[in-house]
């Protein structure tokens, strides 16, 4: 009979779009001074947990398609493959309607082991505009989740 003894770490990640630098366009957003989060498992796998929106009017965000994407953190590219060619992995494609968010957090990057202290997300809608739309600011708070596996 065998026995399972993998051990995993679970680490969460709360990204707030008000505790960012912004561009202009609210497409990039660069979370720096984090606090170090160290991954050090065998293997080592991020993902979406869950995606907040808010904004003055609620069409601003609804009804899109949203890609997320993540820059600055070193992944395993040989299990990683991105029909648009970019080297940036998609973490999430989400859609907020007025009633629900769809969003199956299934989708799981592995990572190398780093020190993380500054992570870079890419927004974009489907409809090609950031975290903003007629001229009103969209607010996002993001959850991700590193999981650390042991062998």
């Amino acid at each position: 009979m065998y026995e399972l003894n993998s051990k995993v770490n679970y680490k969460t990640i709360y990204l707030d779009s008000t505790n960012c630098v912004i561009n202009t366009e609210r497409n990039t957003l660069t979370f720096n001074n984090l606090p170090v989060i160290k991954v050090e498992g065998d293997v080592n796998f991020l993902r979406l947990d869950s995606v907040t929106m808010t904004s003055a009017n609620v069409t601003n965000y609804t009804g899109h398609i949203w890609t997320i994407k993540l820059g600055n953190i070193k992944y395993n590219n040989k299990f990683y493959y991105n029909s648009d060619r970019n080297a940036i992995p998609t973490i999430g494609n989400i859609m907020i309607d007025s009633t629900a968010m769809i969003n199956n957090g299934l989708n799981n990057l592995v990572i190398d082991n780093q020190n993380i202290n500054q992570i870079i997300l890419y927004v974009n809608s489907s409809d090609g505009h950031g975290l903003i739309k007629n001229s009103q600011e969209i607010k996002m708070c993001i959850s991700l989740i590193i999981e650390e596996h042991y062998v």
